[in-house]
């Protein structure tokens, strides 16, 4: 009997202290978020007052926006399109757009295509617009045939979280094609 109890308490404990892992998934791949990081849902992002242009990453990201502490990540569907498959061509189009913006003074930019995890290779762009840090990434796999994207934005004193968030996201991401 003593067994029993104790078999119902650990499991009455375990249960409720194990929290499932959060991920972001489709039928191209799989990225297991940090813990802490939860899915948003619109009336939460409507809550979101500290973030200006949010209306803008939930426009983008409608269905596949997350938040950890106070930034936001958000993915896109996976590219399977040859064309835009090319990083060192979507850095080139990216940097000109940059080049060519009216609003320079205001920002900062840098551009860059490293190797990652799992061989997948990223395109990272990271930006600041007044407080606020943007960093866009593009992930590809090793074969060169798939692209998942996102955004990551945050308060720009949160930068070296948002870094670091970028870091646990490139690792965590497997292409399953």
């Amino acid at each position: 009997m003593k067994n029993i109890i104790l078999i119902i308490a650990l499991s009455i404990i375990s249960a409720t202290t194990c929290k499932a892992q959060i991920a972001y998934t489709s039928d191209l791949v799989k990225v297991n978020l940090p813990n802490g990081t939860f899915k948003l849902n619109k009336q939460q992002v409507d809550a979101i007052s500290n973030v200006k242009s949010v209306n803008k990453i939930v426009k983008v990201y409608p269905h596949n926006l997350y938040k950890k502490d106070n930034i936001l990540l958000g993915f896109n569907n996976v590219n399977q399109d040859s064309i835009n498959n090319n990083l060192p061509g979507v850095k080139k189009f990216i940097d000109q757009l940059y080049l060519s913006s009216e609003s320079k003074p205001n920002r900062t930019y840098e551009s860059m295509i490293k190797n990652t995890y799992n061989n997948n290779h990223a395109l990272i762009v990271r930006y600041d617009i007044k407080n606020t840090g943007h960093i866009r990434f593009y992930c590809q796999n090793a074969s060169k045939t798939l692209i998942l994207s996102g955004k990551i934005e945050y308060s720009k004193l949160d930068s070296a979280k948002a870094n670091s968030l970028l870091e646990e996201v490139l690792k965590n991401i497997r292409f399953t094609k």
